[in-house]
This record gives structure tokens, C-alpha cells and sequence, in this order.
């Protein structure tokens, strides 16, 4: 079968950028780099194709930052792949953001569940069981949700700093996420 829809557009763009393409430093090199100065920042995003990580940090190839993204930018499905790269590049910042207008704000847990059993009803159990990321409430409270996930993960350095983020899909702005002190 062969190639349709977008993605023949997007194979004809890359023989485009392939032709001055210029390759990057080989990884072992960025490797070295980055365990020794701690400088490199790993994001956790969304895969929401109206969310650019790289557009919204300003992110070029001068700043060392690689991206992980899922449905809703969440720590749950994420704690594998950031666990390794903070074993291969250890990163000193881990960085959750999540954005207003989210899928996972629309499309809770249990309609999600229902549409993977009729996809595949033998998994009925696992799917049940599950966890698929819902943001029931707001913004807020998922990434500080998220940011005590990776604390209390045993797979991320305890000397990471940890970092939450709100964007704003309709407006741009980007604004931290605090966790509220109670006081005595």
C-alpha cells in the first residue's frame, strides 16, 4: 500500500530540507556537554499540534533542550523517558507544561475507556484499570498534580529542579505554576 494524505506533503518538504541540511554534533559529544555543565532542560508537553514547545521557549539550537510529549503533557506515561534521559544526558531542569483548551480537559477517563474496549474488547480488564490522563479539574492543578508525581518518582534525581508551566493557547502567554504555601 502505498503513502497518502499529509504525509506525502511532509516526505516532499524533507527532500527539500534535506538538500542543505546540516548534521548535528554526533550524540556522545552532546552527551559529555551536558552531564558536565547540568544544563540541559527536558520538556514535558503536550502533543496538541496547536502547541509548538520550540516556538513558545523560544528554543533554538543554541539552548540544549529535547522534548517529550503525550496527550496532556502528563507525568504518568512520561516517568520512563524522562528517567532515561536523565541517565543519559542529566538534565538539571524537568519542565511540565500544560495548556489551556486541552483534549484531556474534553475527553475524560471513562470516554476514553469505552472507545479503547470497543476497539480491543479482550483488554476489557486492563483498560478498565487504567489510567489515561484526565484533567477534571483546572490547569493548575494538573501540573502541580504532575510536579508531585515526579518528586515522589524514585527515578528522578532528587537534585532536579522541577518546573511547572500554564500556556495559554489563546493568548501566548506562558506563566509558572507555584505551589501554594499554607501557612500555620
Amino acid at each position: 500500500m502505498g503513502i497518502t494524505g499529509p504525509l506525502v506533503e511532509m516526505l516532499a518538504r524533507n527532500s527539500k530540507i534535506a538538500e542543505t541540511y546540516q548534521a548535528p554534533p554526533p550524540l556522545m559529544k552532546m552527551v559529555e556537554q551536558m552531564r558536565a555543565t547540568k544544563q540541559g532542560v527536558v520538556v514535558l508537553s503536550c502533543s496538541d499540534p496547536r502547541l509548538n514547545p520550540y516556538q513558545v521557549l523560544g528554543i533554538d539550537t543554541t539552548l540544549k533542550a529535547t522534548m517529550v510529549r503525550n496527550a496532556g503533557g502528563r507525568v504518568l506515561d512520561a516517568i520512563r523517558t524522562l528517567a532515561i534521559l536523565q541517565t543519559i544526558g542529566n538534565p538539571g531542569t524537568i519542565v511540565v507544561m500544560h495548556h489551556t483548551d486541552c483534549g484531556m480537559t474534553h475527553f475524560h477517563d471513562d470516554a476514553i475507556k469505552k472507545a479503547l474496549i470497543e476497539v480491543a474488547p479482550g483488554e476489557k480488564e486492563s483498560i478498565e484499570g487504567s489510567k489515561f490522563g484526565e484533567i477534571a479539574g483546572s490547569i493548575e492543578e494538573s501540573v502541580l498534580e504532575d510536579l508531585a508525581l515526579l518528586r515522589a518518582s524514585p527515578l528522578i534525581k532528587k537534585t532536579t529542579q522541577i518546573v511547572g508551566l500554564k500556556y495559554d493557547i489563546h493568548t501566548g502567554v506562558l506563566t509558572q505554576v507555584h505551589e501554594s504555601k499554607s501557612e500555620l
